[in-house]
């Protein structure tokens, strides 16, 4: 490294570290030093003034022409640094002077993966202004949606969506979509940490994530009900989510679904053309929950397991009608022709009578599908 053994540039590298502004500035004006200097870490004076959050110091560096898309032994930057630590004030300054915005460290994070990881709202928007990369990927394949949607902020996802942001973009090893992140980071986190799952899973459903991935464990219905989150699962199928389960899925789902979730979970199933058997409809009745969550308004159907029983048990006696099957299959087609997205859009469009659009839309369920539980 150049001029390693440089006594006064190491003075100089450990008045930055200890933020010795005064000192760091009179070593500066006096012309006498090396900006290509670095210590054992292959690290610049830079580097450490943005680490340890020395804003007025990384102004008087940048100022002395430092380079600030210099790079350490991990491949860092200074504006990964900043954003390390959450210095915003500095990483904020440092992508104002011109650094670069969708440089990589050793992992294949871009500052723009690091502020969204920090959860420093501002800096994300600095950086998407200068031109960060929505797309870009890091060595484990997670886009900046998977970081926002790991981190639960919905605001930095409404930002990415707004943008363009790959709601389908998956991560190899799992078959990861944001979605099914969202899910997983919520099952594994804290109590109460993940706050707002239901607004993040909304917003993906309605920016077209697919309805219906199977990810080699869940399918986002599957996954919605196995954490008991009877909102998402009901917005997936109102969106026209398909109901067929992957060969690996050995249980029942609908059982599942009268286990973990609202009655309205139970009735949409049915609606949108799940076949019940009796089997089904016993195993239920002997699972019945010893409590449920706040009734639904305006539907025929409480919460309570009992009255849900003796519905599902009227219901399996009748002949289902013809409007019935003709809904189920046109959602299904619809479906398909979405590309697994959400079908609503496309129903709008279907040369119909308004009153048609409507039953095949649900709008009799939709105000209950409108707004997180």
């Amino acid at each position: 490294m150049a001029n390693k053994n440089s006594e006064r540039d190491f003075i100089l590298l450990q008045h930055v570290k200890t933020g010795k502004y005064d000192l760091v500035k009179s070593m500066l004006l006096s012309g006498k030093y090396n900006r290509e200097f670095r210590d054992d870490n292959d690290r610049t004076a830079l580097h450490w003034a943005a680490e340890y959050g020395y804003y007025n110091i990384t102004c008087a560096l940048n100022e002395c022409k430092w380079d600030v898309n210099a790079t350490d032994y991990k491949n860092q930057v200074p504006l990964i640094i900043a954003c390390n630590y959450k210095h915003a004030d500095i990483a904020s300054y440092l992508i104002a002077v011109g650094c670069d915005v969708n440089i990589k460290d050793a992992t294949g994070n871009t500052p723009l993966h690091r502020a969204i990881r920090a959860n420093l709202e501002n800096t994300v928007c600095m950086l998407l202004g200068a031109g960060a990369d929505i797309h870009i990927k890091n060595e484990s394949h997670w886009t900046p949606l998977h970081e926002a949607v790991r981190m639960g902020n919905e605001y930095i996802v409404r930002r990415l969506l707004k943008l363009g942001a790959n709601v389908n973009a998956t991560i190899p090893d799992s078959n990861g979509t944001p979605f099914a992140t969202a899910v997983f980071y919520f099952k594994i986190s804290k109590t109460n940490h993940y706050k707002n799952l239901d607004s993040i899973g909304k917003m993906l459903i309605e920016n077209g994530c697919y309805l219906s991935y199977y990810d080699r464990q869940w399918t986002p219905l599957l996954s919605s009900i196995s954490i008991c989150n009877s909102y998402l699962a009901s917005l997936l199928l109102f969106h026209g989510c398909l109901l067929e389960c992957p060969k690996s899925y050995s249980r029942s789902l609908f059982v599942d679904a009268f286990t973990c979730c609202d009655a309205i979970v139970v009735k949409l199933l049915i609606i949108c053309g799940y076949r019940i058997t009796l089997e089904e409809i016993e195993l239920c009745a002997r699972i019945i929950p010893t409590y449920s969550s706040a009734p639904f308004a305006g539907l025929d159907l409480g919460t309570n397991g009992v009255q849900t029983i003796q519905w599902l048990k009227k219901h399996i006696l009748k002949v289902p009608l013809l409007s019935e099957v003709c809904r189920v299959s046109i959602r299904k087609s619809l479906n398909y022709g979405s590309n697994d997205t959400s079908i609503i859009k496309n129903i709008d469009k279907l040369v119909l009578p308004s009153k048609l659009k409507q039953y095949i839309r649900l709008d009799e369920l939709g105000s209950i599908c409108s707004e997180p539980i």
